[in-house]
């Protein structure tokens, strides 16, 4: 069984898949059903909704897969994790002058997962491997090495 050790990774994961989500919604919404979406004059993105829409799917689904990986400690989901959490940042400044609590926002947990990916990445799994076949009934496991002899 192998499971991630660190509370950072298991953040930016969450933020990954929640986010990841939320986009693959948007952009199914934009794909099939545009009423649902208004952009206002001021909006500095002018693509149709279908273009909009394909990327938005795109990248919720890349987001997912990032998500999924960082849980199980995959290399491959690090480092696009750190990309793709660059990308929003830099997309989120392009954003701050029409929305710019959203901007603020997007930007502080960009951050925080990429410090999280970057930093806290090497403590994932493949370092922590749980075999609960050698317990005996009654004896209590521990992650001390033992002390005794076999003899």
């Amino acid at each position: 069984m192998r499971m991630s050790t660190s509370g950072w990774v298991y953040f930016a994961a969450t933020i990954f898949l929640v986010v990841g989500i939320l986009n693959i919604i948007y952009g199914l919404t934009a794909l099939f059903n545009s009423d649902w979406l208004v952009f206002t004059p001021d909006s500095i993105l002018y693509l149709n909704f279908t273009t909009w829409g394909w990327i938005l799917l795109i990248t919720g689904i890349l987001q997912v897969l990032v998500g999924a990986g960082a849980l199980y400690g995959q290399m491959w989901a690090r480092v696009v994790g750190i990309i793709v959490a660059s990308l929003s940042l830099i997309t989120a400044v392009s954003i701050l002058n029409v929305y710019p609590g959203w901007g603020y926002l997007i930007i502080a947990l960009d951050v925080v997962v990429i410090y999280a990916l970057a930093v806290h990445g090497d403590e994932v799994a493949g370092d922590v491997v749980v075999d609960l076949s050698t317990s005996k009934a009654g004896t209590q496991m521990t992650d001390a090495p033992s002390t005794e002899k076999v003899q």
